[in-house]
């Protein structure tokens, strides 16, 4: 049976969690000595992960301080949290990873990270398989909290993603990342972009099989609308001129170009 708060427990968080933002120097010391107090319950943080994630009418940043506490405590004590309570955490997780709000999507994936710098990559296997699924929703806000806990996941993580512990993960997570080089929302081509960059000075076997279609798909993009894909593909090239200028030697001539468009675009 699925877990449910108890009313007055929650009303309790809740009303926590609002003292929290006050200003006030006593009422924050007495926030911190309730927290202390309420981390001795094991299930606190069920309740944490439940305002962030069911309690759509609470405003955003209350939402978005209990997973940021969440996160805190997942830091901290993650090793103590009961298998029951990480096992809903983590589904809680992935089942509001596309949530409406930018926010709070952004909250859940720094959650997702969290939780996986602890050493969960190896003990939670569903964790990449299902956001590289969720990729191919039809929902954009699932499709982009996805790709945010993913860039996170990348950023942190690149060299156990190469490597033989989680059985080579990138060997199907590069080629779909290219998939959405051209993807038509500006926001998800630059995280694609930046998942892909991750992995381009370590050399991943994985990049390198799939490198040329990588350099063609960085041209295609190097006149793109939208700034910050511009930026990324501009990361990306120099550090392939780093790595791998031998492939780059036939587009030197793009790069130039590609280079003084951008120089052109910078503010003055």
């Amino acid at each position: 049976m699925e877990w449910q708060p108890d009313e007055q427990g929650l009303q309790q968080v809740l009303q926590l969690l609002k003292d929290s933002q006050s200003p006030n120097t006593v009422t924050q010391r007495a926030v911190q000595q309730k927290l202390e107090q309420l981390n001795q319950f094991p299930d606190f943080n069920n309740y944490l992960i439940f305002v962030l994630t069911r309690l759509k009418t609470e405003d955003e940043p209350t939402r978005s301080l209990s997973g940021l506490i969440l996160k805190n405590n997942v830091k901290a004590h993650y090793q103590n949290f009961p298998p029951t309570v990480a096992e809903f955490i983590k589904q809680e997780c992935l089942n509001n990873i596309g949530d409406p709000s930018p926010l709070i999507r952004a909250t859940i994936g720094i959650l997702i990270t969290t939780i996986a710098s602890k050493g969960e990559l190896q003990t939670w296997p569903e964790l990449l398989p299902q956001l590289c699924n969720l990729l191919n929703s039809e929902d954009y806000n699932t499709c982009e909290g996805s790709f945010g806990a993913l860039q996170k996941i990348c950023e942190d993580s690149s060299e156990l993603l190469d490597s033989d512990a989680l059985n080579r993960p990138l060997n199907i997570m590069i080629p779909k990342f290219l998939q959405f080089f051209k993807h038509c929302s500006p926001k998800i081509r630059s995280h694609a972009i930046a998942c892909v960059n991750q992995f381009i000075i370590g050399r991943a076997q994985a990049l390198m099989d799939n490198i040329d279609t990588f350099i063609e798909s960085l041209f295609a993009l190097a006149a793109d609308e939208d700034s910050e894909v511009r930026k990324n593909v501009c990361r990306a090239l120099v550090m392939l001129l780093e790595v791998r200028v031998d492939r780059l030697i036939p587009h030197m001539h793009s790069i130039i170009q590609t280079a003084t468009s951008s120089f052109r675009a910078l503010p003055r």
